[in-house]
């Protein structure tokens, strides 16, 4: 039975909100998670698996992803489940020479923020990862980057919860939210009312949704990212990869937005433990529409194959898309909303989720035990959209 009431009701069950959900449990928290699907039913179970820092930007984007990796490092041990965490490395593949030149000042801007990433040649490269085309003019080497999965991170973080206290419900669509003078006292669902004076929105693409409900506009459109996986094969690919072209202008996002039949493609490559490899990925904005394309998965197969020519014999087993929350600044929004005391966001990581996830769930957690963070977010609020440009002032709840 769901409980009557609660301090933090966290409505989404993906990375995000199973995150925020561990996090306020350590912190003695009673908290009741609501997913209206399966676990890791959506984007988070659908994605690239990557663990990434190598295309994050200098500020708090980098910020962000570096300390989400220091606790992606401890919490297998933590949660008491092999996340399947490794930390190979990443490259960023650069097929062209043209590119190089651009690819340099990406990388001397991050040095000069003292994050370093290390040029590698055409031959240095293929050292690295040998099924790489002889054609390739270079990569960036990152030895931060790395990949995990999905799957077991959310299972991990949603029993973990459990068993300090929290209680998680699926298939528990949330249909209303209930306010009185603009603060919230309660989540309303078919299953009942659980009252709390505090609510956290992490329903990533499907955030503007629950913002409809205490009258607020949440600018996040829905990316539909598609994806191959392979049949299972020994190892054969070390790193994490994705093309250059992410960095060098292709990716053109909010030019294709409402282009029915128009989308991107880049290089993403990941095997995993279990031997499959993600393959990746295309992007399109047109809507919710989860259906994968005949066109896409052949425009990801040339990609792959251009760059891995060895990779063109291997069997493709599936595809899928699903949903990844697009902002226009490429950062997710954390923080309470101004003018609906009680609403907190953590949505909105634009496809980088199952990397910001973790330290995202400490970060709102702190918030909301502590009212400050130890990364400052104040930049992140939903309020930068607005024209107001006040933050709101930062909130604490008391146990009951």
């Amino acid at each position: 039975m769901i409980p009557r009431e609660a301090e933090v009701v966290i409505i989404g069950g993906g990375i995000i909100g199973s995150s925020v959900a561990y996090f306020l449990s350590q912190a003695k928290r009673k908290v009741v998670l609501l997913e209206r699907g399966d676990m890791a039913g959506e984007a988070s179970g659908a994605n690239g698996a990557f663990v990434w820092t190598s295309t994050r930007r200098p500020g708090i984007d980098l910020d962000l992803a570096l300390a989400s990796i220091e606790i992606h490092k401890r919490l297998g041990e933590e949660l008491d489940v092999d996340t399947e965490y490794r930390r190979p490395g990443g490259l960023l593949v650069i097929e062209n020479e043209q590119d190089l030149p651009v690819m340099e000042r990406f990388r001397k801007e991050r040095e000069d923020a003292g994050f370093v990433l290390t040029m590698l040649d055409s031959r240095e490269a293929r050292e690295f990862e040998p099924l790489l085309s002889e054609r390739i003019a270079g990569a960036l080497y990152n030895p931060l980057d790395g990949g995990t999965n999905p799957f077991n991170l959310v299972l991990g973080l949603q029993r973990k919860a459990e068993q300090m206290g929290a209680r998680v419900f699926h298939h528990t669509e949330v249909q209303g939210i209930r306010l009185e003078d603009n603060r919230v006292r309660g989540v309303i669902t078919a299953r009942g009312i659980v009252r709390a004076d505090l609510v956290v929105n992490a329903c990533g693409a499907w955030a503007p949704f629950i913002g409809e409900m205490v009258g607020i506009k949440i600018p996040i459109i829905p990316s539909a990212m598609e994806f191959v996986v392979t049949e299972q094969m020994p190892p054969v690919i070390s790193h994490i990869i994705m093309g250059a072209a992410y960095v060098t202008g292709e990716y053109a996002k909010e030019e294709m937005i409402g282009h029915q039949g128009r989308f991107g493609c880049g290089l993403c490559v990941h095997q995993t433990v279990s031997g499959n490899i993600l393959l990746g990925a295309t992007w399109r904005f047109v809507g919710y529409d989860k259906r994968t394309s005949y066109e896409e998965t052949r425009a990801i197969a040339r990609e792959v194959v251009r760059l891995f020519p060895q990779l063109g014999s291997v069997c493709a087993i599936r595809s899928f898309v699903n949903f990844f929350p697009f902002t226009s600044d490429d950062l997710p929004i954390l923080g309470y909303v101004e003018g609906i005391d009680g609403f907190v966001m953590a949505a909105g990581h634009c496809g980088h989720g199952i990397c910001l996830g973790p330290i995202s769930g400490k970060l709102i957690s702190e918030l909301i035990c502590e009212g400050r963070t130890s990364i400052p977010i104040d930049e992140l609020g939903l309020w930068r959209f607005s024209q107001s440009g006040r933050a709101p002032s930062p909130g604490r709840v008391e146990s009951l």
